[in-house]
């Protein structure tokens, strides 16, 4: 399977979204903070999965 960069975007958004959400599962933040938190760890982790992309496309 080669990585494209839809599939590093969308790796990267499962990813960032299931450890914000485990974020907020072990501080036990009310409903607003968890998708605060899920939401900003979804971008961060798109972010990253396009960056690991474009590294190892590059490389």
């Amino acid at each position: 399977m080669k990585l494209t960069k839809e599939i590093g975007i969308s790796l990267g958004f499962l990813a960032g979204t299931t450890f914000g959400s485990g974020i907020a599962f072990l501080f036990r933040f009310q409903a607003y903070e968890v998708m605060a938190s899920v939401a900003l760890f979804g971008i961060a982790g798109a972010i990253a999965g396009l960056c690991v992309q474009q590294f190892i496309f590059n490389k």
